[in-house]
């Protein structure tokens, strides 16, 4: 039960939607955003979106071709833009639902860098750029020293890494100022590493040790020796957690820094010749490449940092990723196959996956009402002459599931998408659950992908019900209180929303799949807490 005075506490603090107090008394459709895979050919051409797990039906597609080669850089959830680079270093934005392409700037950025999806920062000519929508110009600042790093922060600035003769130095802009916040030198070639939660930054110190600095005002805190050489790092989403590949003659490891204590929480050996680490965007498991041309992946578990299994998969900038629901994206030749995270058992492939370049992003912008047309984007891309009317990197005699669903009907705009979102939360949903069909055995001949099947519910899993604690005006006690909050041996952690044009700072756990499961999280907490169905994710 929670009590009145915690009720309160979320009334002062702006929280006056029924969305930030909790379920309303009629049942309302989920309003987290989906999980969407975008799929666009290596070579170029029409990006696919698909709504996870139903990998073998498309939901959405540009008629105008996405460059060749590109790289996934930032994804807005407010505006439904994806950031982009491709292959001779242009930034492009790529508006889901109107399908409009946009290059951000004509001139090629060196490094692209981005948040939010929405400010893009990148290096041109020594001077470093900030692009915005709203902006006809860029901003642009230079230093004496030379670049080697931009590291964008979370409050709209950007923190820079240069050389100068022998030293290092560390300077942070807040656009649209040009003069410096905060600035510190270094004795050394460092190199930032990790800016572990957004508070905190740590920077190679050497060959084998690292320095702690603090984001606020630079100052060092401490230096962590490693008596390793840095191979890879990677950090949880929350930065609690940094993780350094590291060799030592021939043993390699990764060492777990804390980062409230600067100090080594775990050590775990992996093979020689690991090379790099890649993090789950949930933080559950880390991902090791090794192996070289064999191409082997160890999967760590995050919460026990051990080792629970190792397969065989090519390792590609996109490719393995973990989804939303922990299992495994995996390639195997030109498919690409689903693995379950527990016993790494084949669920699903998708054949000539391989043939693109993956992503996934958190957004509900494509959720429609039974009897809707698939949405199909109808803007052009001004910059190409490029078609993509057929999809070439398919086997011929193939196609998508949804390829006779999505004929030239009228598309949906960004404000129609926007009322569709409106009305289903009032309306039932019909198109978010799906009927689990069996795995196909590796022996049976291909066809079009098998759907995931639905595991049964957990706590944690990905879902719907949000535990939510407090709704907080201010970012750092909302950090504070979420760093004191643990259940299940998930953390709580902290979303940023806004309420009638009030930001807020929201403590939550979650989502998870079941009310039930939500409710033992919270009295697990053993804090007053509130659940609610959808909200931030």
């Amino acid at each position: 039960m929670r009590s009145p005075r915690f009720l309160l506490a979320l009334v002062l603090a702006g929280c006056s939607t029924a969305d930030d107090r909790g379920a309303t008394a009629a049942p309302v459709a989920p309003l987290g955003p989906d999980a969407i895979v975008l799929r666009v050919p290596a070579q170029g051409g029409a990006a696919r979106a698909y709504r996870y797990p139903a990998l073998d039906t498309v939901i959405w597609t540009t008629r105008a071709a996405v460059p060749p080669q590109m790289r996934s850089i930032g994804f807005s959830i407010d505006a439904g833009t994806l950031v982009i680079s491709d292959a001779a270093g242009l930034a492009w934005r790529l508006t889901f639902g109107s399908g409009q392409l946009d290059r951000a700037m004509a001139t090629p950025l060196a490094e692209t860098a981005s948040l939010d999806g929405t400010s893009i920062f990148g290096t041109s000519g020594g001077a470093v750029l900030r692009l915005m929508p709203s902006e006809r110009e860029p901003w642009q600042v230079r230093t004496a020293a030379t670049l080697s790093q931009l590291q964008p922060l979370r409050d709209g600035g950007v923190l820079l890494v240069g050389q100068r003769g022998s030293e290092t130095i560390l300077t942070r802009f807040r656009p649209p100022a040009t003069t410096a916040v905060d600035s510190a030198v270094f004795e050394g070639q460092a190199r930032l590493i990790s800016a572990a939660g957004g508070d905190r930054y740590y920077l190679s110190d050497g060959p084998e040790g690292l320095v702690s600095v603090r984001a606020r005002d630079l100052k060092t805190l401490g230096r962590v020796s490693l008596g390793d050489s840095l191979r890879a790092t990677a950090s949880s989403p929350s930065g609690d957690r940094v993780y350094v590949l590291g060799a030592d003659n021939d043993d390699a490891r990764i060492q777990v820094i804390n980062k409230y204590t600067d100090e080594i929480a775990a050590r775990l050996d992996v093979p020689s010749d690991a090379s790099a680490l890649r993090m789950d965007p949930l933080g559950r498991y880390l991902l090791v490449h090794f192996g070289g041309d064999a191409d082997s992946v160890l999967v760590i578990a995050v919460a026990t940092d051990k080792v629970i299994g190792r397969l065989a998969s090519p390792w590609r900038p996109d490719l393995p990723l973990v989804f939303p629901d922990g299992r495994l994206a995996t390639l195997r030749g030109d498919d690409v196959v689903v693995l379950t995270a527990d016993t790494f058992r084949p669920v699903a492939v998708i054949p000539a996956g391989a043939k693109d370049i993956w992503t996934v992003v958190q957004w509900n912008g494509f959720r429609r009402r039974a009897g809707d047309a698939p949405i199909r984007a109808t803007a052009v891309m001004s910059d190409t002459t490029r078609r993509a009317g057929s999809d070439s990197t398919k086997p011929k005699g193939t196609r998508d599931s949804a390829a006779t669903r999505d004929s030239s009907e009228g598309l949906s705009d960004s404000a129609a998408l926007r009322r569709k979102a409106r009305r289903d939360s009032i309306a039932a949903r019909s198109d978010t659950t799906r009927r689990p069909q069996p795995p196909v055995p590796d022996s049976q001949p291909k066809g079009r992908p098998v759907a995931v099947e639905t595991p049964p519910a957990a706590v944690g899993e990905r879902g719907t019900f949000v535990v939510q604690f407090a709704a907080l005006k201010a970012e750092r006690p909302a950090q504070q209180l979420a760093a004191s909050i643990k259940a299940n041996g998930e953390k709580a952690r902290v979303v940023k929303t806004a309420t009638n044009g009030v930001e807020l700072y929201r403590v939550i756990l979650g989502p998870f799949r079941t009310r039930d499961d939500a409710e033992r999280a919270g009295r697990a907490a053993g804090r007053d807490y509130w659940v609610f169905e959808g909200g931030s994710n």
